[in-house]
């Protein structure tokens, strides 16, 4: 890209009318891109303009831009709309977006919310508190675009249990088990993002908060703020970061400070140094009179988001069971878990060992970690490997970002027996752990919950 840029650059050019046989570019919304004649004419320069274009449909953004400051032909033909339409799509997955109003152009609409666009294309966020600022309980965020408003918008995901209904079970009287019918959707009275057309042009940093239109009562006020990937070299065990090291991440930014992060290494010092990852959310009230606000800050606080790749999360043939799921944790209400089938290589059947050696974070580099046996055909192939099940929102006891409950292997190595009774006939029962604890996340030790049941349609 650099090369192309420097060869155009070099060329002295003089313009012409461009001629009756030149073709127009393919779905050009703009007059045909006039002709321009080389002293030393470049091999690119003779190219048909459907050549060009196509090419151009490999570049990403910025090097459009750079483009429009190399001739006049190339910035005509970085300007073309239709190359810009596939950015606004490219970042809203799973979501059709047929036009651009009310912005002018594609391009204008993905230039007035750039560099946010981040947000929606990872799609789940997760924080580090509650949005009453608990330190233990987290949100699980939902981000879109609202193409009646050119906006970016993010809703917490909330859960109900439903009704219950209560039954012994049959393999084991004493145990008594309740359904669960829950109940899942946005709350979308709320948002706890809306980002704004044009509201980094009015700021013009990456290191200065942007403010958004957000809450319900009058005074409540939101920023948000880009934030700095802490490099791996830079970590320590002495740090508290987020996500917690258990959570698969790119990156891992401070999730501590004195100053409530106002100070500048939290923040990005360029777009290329900002972290598409991570961000955070500024919160306060702010009283005043006659609808003038006081500039005092009362009850501020700082929220701290980080996402997971889809690669984790999305169910395949060889690891169906991953994914987000909501459980039922009964007095603590609903809580969203991140469940992750990891390939491994099925140890000797032996009693689980302590809790610190099942629920400890593996290194995926480890080669007992690492999918080194191709996965068999069949059902005994689709149930292998160890799962994890993090929580995304926790309780009291049991906070976000913590285990709470991990199966070894629900492979043939830690498979118990195939459940014959009638409320779970034909599932496979298998050996796990799960993490309990006391209030404030304190004695914390492992349960052995052997009969763990994998049912898709009853977790």
């Amino acid at each position: 890209m650099d090369a192309l840029i420097r060869i155009f650059r070099s060329r002295k050019m003089v313009m012409s009318d461009p001629p009756d046989r030149s073709p127009a570019l393919p779905h050009m919304d703009s007059p045909v891109a006039p002709t321009l004649v080389y002293a030393n004419p470049s091999s690119l320069s003779l190219l048909p303009a459907e050549i060009i274009y196509q090419i151009l449909t490999f570049l990403p953004p910025q090097s459009l831009v750079a483009l429009t400051s190399t001739s006049k032909l190339l910035r005509a033909h970085a300007l073309v709309d239709s190359l810009w339409s596939r950015f606004v799509r490219d970042n809203v997955p799973g979501q059709p977006v047929l036009e651009c109003y009310p912005a002018e152009s594609w391009r204008k609409l993905y230039i007035s919310l750039y560099p946010y666009w981040f947000l929606t294309r990872k799609k789940i966020w997760f924080s580090d508190k509650a949005h009453t600022g608990s330190n233990w309980v987290g949100n699980l965020v939902v981000m879109r675009y609202d193409p009646r408003r050119a906006c970016i918008e993010g809703f917490r995901l909330v859960a109900k249990q439903g009704i219950h209904s209560f039954e012994a079970w049959d393999w084991n009287p004493e145990v008594i088990i309740h359904t669960f019918d829950p109940h899942i959707g946005l709350f979308m009275d709320d948002p706890v993002v809306k980002i704004d057309r044009g509201c980094y042009a009015q700021h013009n940093s990456v290191r200065e908060e942007v403010m958004m239109n957000t809450g319900v009562s009058r005074g409540v006020r939101s920023m948000l703020s880009l934030c700095h990937g802490l490099e791996p070299h830079r970590q320590s065990n002495a740090m508290t970061l987020w996500p917690s090291r258990i959570i698969p991440a790119k990156e891992r930014v401070r999730n501590e400070s004195r100053h409530l992060f106002r100070g500048e290494g939290h923040r990005p010092s360029s777009l290329s140094d900002a972290s598409e990852n991570t961000f955070r959310i500024r919160k306060w009230v702010e009283f005043g009179g006659l609808g003038i606000p006081l500039g005092v800050h009362i009850g501020e606080d700082v929220t701290t988001f980080s996402t997971v790749s889809d690669e984790y999360y999305t169910p395949t043939r060889e690891k169906p069971w991953q994914g987000i799921w909501v459980g039922d944790y009964s007095g603590h209400g609903c809580e969203f878990l991140l469940l992750i089938q990891r390939a491994v290589i099925s140890p000797p059947v032996a009693p689980l060992s302590s809790f610190e050696s099942p629920l400890q974070h593996h290194d995926e580099s480890d080669p007992k970690y690492r999918p080194t046996l191709p996965v068999p055909e069949g059902e005994d192939g689709l149930c292998a490997g160890r799962l994890e099940a993090i929580k995304l929102t926790g309780d009291p006891n049991v906070p976000r970002g913590e285990f709470t409950w991990v199966a070894e292997d629900i492979g043939p190595a830690g498979l118990l027996r195939v459940a014959n009774e009638r409320m779970f006939r034909g599932s496979r029962v298998v050996r796990s752990l799960g993490h309990s604890a006391a209030r404030q996340f304190r004695n914390g030790r492992s349960l052995d919950v052997a009969p763990k049941t994998l049912m898709a349609d009853r977790w």
